[in-house]
């Protein structure tokens, strides 16, 4: 019996976004590992969207539905009524969707709604005693669960960065077609009602033109400690400082400065983390940077496995010294 896989696609400004193309590469995984025949296809929900249909058909080769929703917007409870009623209709296994704030937001409710099982964040897919597992961190990465979903349909939320897609594993041409349209009706109604949108706080910031950046976490343990990440920022030309999560819920720093999946996602030269465990959603955003240097008290932090240099220090006593050290090498070479 045929297994069915479906991808939600995420998309903005009349565009898919790359998320999409890496939950197709973690179906294909699915559909390695499945002894069964599998069949994916990708959901797409929104105003005018046969021409994103279209536009992932011609990349992937599988079948594509566009389904018309009378909203331009994400909105929450109306995708979990549409899904919901569309996945009763066209039973499918396993649903893939993103672990974004929307995915996070629909996929736990829509598992409830079918009567399935869900897991979020999954960072890997594999096979164990002849089952397929989900791999995903817990604990700010320090442990990783393997989990199985006992129900169907399983539904899935990716974590962004864990499968890059790979451009020979797209579909082939004898696969392609027009894609097809799904529309959906009487969907007014809704509670939830849609007054705007405003731009993340990290728009215009200036991590995204920094060749260099400079982080501190929860491991500068004082606001006022702040300024040792200034002060080796400074060392570099074009750099800019950033912080993570927990120091910018707590006020530190601004929230144009979080660097992190919520944040900003950054590919500079040179990141710099200081006092940073590590926890998921900021290595996924800054898998990209060219070189990792880590500072941290704790020799098992989970940014140590993605660091180029890791220095296991107390950052209040090492960045001074190594700003002093700095400064006597330049002028030694003046």
């Amino acid at each position: 019996m045929t297994k069915k896989i479906a991808i939600i696609a995420e998309h903005g400004n009349g565009k898919v976004k790359p998320i999409t193309y890496e939950l197709y590469t973690m179906a294909q995984k699915i559909q390695e590992l499945e002894p069964s025949e599998c069949d994916i296809q990708f959901f797409i929900l929104g105003q005018d969207t046969k021409f994103i249909a279209h536009s992932i058909n011609a990349n992937t080769g599988e079948n594509t539905h566009s389904v018309d929703i009378p909203v331009a917007h994400y909105n929450g409870s109306l995708y979990i009524k549409v899904l919901s009623a569309l996945f009763t209709k066209k039973r499918v296994d396993y649903i893939c969707a993103p672990h974004s704030t929307s995915g996070m937001d629909y996929a736990p409710a829509l598992s409830v709604a079918l009567k399935g099982s869900c897991i979020t964040g999954v960072e890997e897919v594999e096979k164990s005693e002849g089952k397929i597992c989900f791999v995903r961190s817990l604990f700010g990465q320090k442990i990783s669960a393997t989990l199985v979903g006992e129900s169907c349909p399983l539904v899935m939320t990716l974590q962004p960065g864990s499968f890059k897609p790979d451009p020979f594993k797209l579909g082939s041409p004898n696969k392609k077609n027009n894609g097809m349209v799904e529309k959906i009706v009487e969907c007014s109604g809704d509670k939830m009602v849609f007054t705007g949108t405003r731009p993340s706080a990290s728009e215009g910031s200036d991590l995204d033109k920094a060749e260099v950046i400079v982080s501190g976490g929860r491991g500068i343990e004082e606001e006022e400690n702040y300024q040792y990440i200034e002060m080796l920022a400074a060392l570099f030309p074009r750099s800019a400082t950033g912080g993570s999560r927990p120091i910018c819920d707590y006020g530190w720093v601004k929230y144009s400065k979080q660097v992190g999946i919520t944040g900003t996602l950054i590919s500079p030269k040179l990141y710099i983390a200081c006092g940073i465990s590590g926890a998921a959603q900021h290595v996924d955003a800054i898998r990209d940077s060219k070189f990792i240097v880590a500072i941290n008290t704790d020799p098992d932090a989970p940014v140590f496995r993605i660091a180029d240099v890791c220095i296991v220090e107390d950052l209040i006593e090492f960045i001074p010294l190594f700003v002093e050290k700095f400064k006597k090498r330049h002028r030694g070479h003046r």
